[in-house]
């Protein structure tokens, strides 16, 4: 019936690739290029409850392979090898003659309940990918449906009582809590992104100049790397010659290290990967990159001053 529901609702491509039927799950591999909305999973839902519900009876005809591809609708598992009389499984009529597409009929040996109504209610818990064009639906029926929906009814009646709304009206109040965290973290964004500007201009106010280069190097508040090389730019452009390293203490502890030079410096035989190589070692890191930019990486966040004091005198030593 999950077969037939599928086929029903995503179209007559679905094809079985593999299944498993146990005491606690029902997990079901089909053809199918992406996943299911949740939309299509209810409608599946529906459609096996629906036959369920129906107390249709469930039988089983034993005839020849070749009569047997013949019964209209059905399906058999691609790429198996059948036996040969087969096995036909039928739900809803009683013989294969009466049987049509919108029948759930199967070649199968397996066992099988004598009517759907046998079966409780079906639920469907998770969908994966499993391979390129496959992916795979896991469901429960019976007394774990029940315990599956009871568990659900649960959670909604405490995220109700959290929200102080209506279970019906949950949807809109989280939407305006995304709506509410997104205006949040702009907020925070915006000021970060002013607190780094601000740390990065204190740098350039108090830069030593050697050789006609502006030598910006000190410890920025946390933040992110691309930000950091944003205002790495953002030095460039206002000194053209200029010899850049950044460290922070990001938010797992470690010290991301940024070296930058500009043209002039590499033409002088510099290189930030040299440059960063050495300053990342006294907070226990490495890294490396290209002359004009080089990251790395430390974990000992309390040597970062230490590593900083070296970066100015390697400036102090290459640019004399």
């Amino acid at each position: 019936m999950l077969n037939l529901g599928l086929r029903v609702t995503l179209g007559h491509h679905v094809e079985q690739k593999g299944s498993l039927v146990d005491e606690e799950k029902t997990r079901f591999d089909f053809s199918h290029d992406k996943p299911l909305s949740n939309e299509e999973l209810r409608a599946v839902e529906q459609f096996v409850n629906g036959r369920i519900q129906r107390e249709l009876p469930v039988s089983a005809e034993i005839m020849t392979l070749a009569k047997a591809k013949e019964v209209p609708g059905v399906r058999a598992l691609f790429g198996e090898k059948y036996p040969d009389p087969v096995r036909v499984v039928l739900i809803g009529p009683e013989t294969v003659y009466k049987a049509s597409h919108d029948d759930s009929v199967e070649f199968c040996g397996g066992t099988h309940v004598s009517n759907t109504a046998t079966i409780g209610p079906f639920r469907i818990i998770s969908q994966d990918g499993v391979a390129k064009g496959v992916r795979r639906v896991t469901a429960v029926t019976g007394r774990v449906a029940r315990a599956t929906i009871a568990k659900l009814s649960q959670t909604l009646d405490e995220l109700s009582a959290r929200f102080q709304c209506k279970p019906e009206e949950l949807v809109n109040r989280v939407d305006d809590l995304q709506i509410e965290v997104k205006k949040l973290k702009a907020a925070v964004a915006k000021n970060q992104a002013a607190e780094l500007t601000n740390a990065v201009d204190a740098l350039l106010a108090e830069a030593a100049e050697i050789g006609g280069a502006k030598i910006v190097v000190g410890q920025l508040p946390e933040t992110t790397v691309d930000a950091a090389r944003m205002q790495i730019d953002r030095v460039r452009q206002k000194h053209p010659s200029s010899f850049i390293v950044f460290a922070w203490i990001a938010e797992d502890g470690k010290v991301p290290v940024l070296a930058a030079l500009t043209k002039d410096l590499i033409a002088k035989g510099l290189k930030a990967g040299d440059i960063v190589k050495q300053v990342a070692a006294i907070v226990g890191g490495t890294g490396g990159g290209k002359p004009d930019l080089a990251q790395a990486g430390g974990k000992d966040a309390s040597k970062i001053e230490e590593a900083l004091i070296l970066a100015k005198q390697i400036a102090s030593e290459k640019l004399k």
